[in-house]
């Protein structure tokens, strides 16, 4: 009798194991029979499934996609208070996090050059951005923002912000970034209401 394989937990296994050969080796090291090794399983039926090295870089900015859509609809409370986590969703603030940034910004390198690749980064890009707009959108329908706020200047203004703390949080550790992070956007939000 064949064996019944679970789709979601094989495809989580790849892209975990996708993950570590992207944040160990970059971009040069991502390769079918790397990622099928690093998963424990047989090359020839990672290949099925990917054959081709740009289908598993396309898989991965859909994990990361599902991923991060996966928590950012978890997130409940108050309008400020689903802004805040929403922000700190999208932050390198744990392990898991910090993969995701590394791996996405490992395979936004081929938006330079290749038209497919663009096409995907633009999207995990242009959702952080979609992010930041509901999220000073339910602030807005709160009252908790100044009227005379320029929705899609603050929207962009708090996307550039992200994006800087991410890199902050990237490359400089600090004894608790979760904190600091917490910090800057409550400031941030703080300074749209007054």
């Amino acid at each position: 009798m064949p064996r019944l394989i679970d789709h979601d937990a094989r495809n989580d296994e790849i892209a975990a194991a996708a993950f570590r050969v992207l944040e160990r080796e970059g971009l040069t090291g991502l390769s079918v029979r790397k990622v099928a090794d690093e998963a424990g399983i047989a090359t020839a039926s990672l290949r099925r499934a990917f054959a081709t090295q740009d289908a598993l870089r396309q898989f991965c900015f859909e994990r990361i996609r599902h991923a991060v859509t996966t928590r950012l609809s978890a997130v409940t409370g108050t309008a400020r208070e689903r802004a805040l986590q929403a922000m700190k969703e999208l932050l390198p603030l744990d392990d898991v996090r910090r993969t995701e940034l590394v791996v996405q910004m490992q395979l936004s390198r081929l938006a330079e050059t290749d038209e497919t690749m663009r096409g995907h980064a633009r999207d995990l890009h242009d959702g952080v951005g979609r992010v930041c707009a509901a999220a000073l959108g339910g602030m807005s329908k709160a009252g908790l923002l100044a009227t005379d706020v320029d929705l899609d200047l603050e929207t962009a203004r708090l996307h550039a912000l992200l994006d800087g703390l991410a890199l902050h949080l990237l490359w400089n550790a600090s004894r608790d970034p979760g904190d600091d992070a917490e910090r800057v956007l409550a400031r941030h939000f703080d300074s749209l209401g007054e």
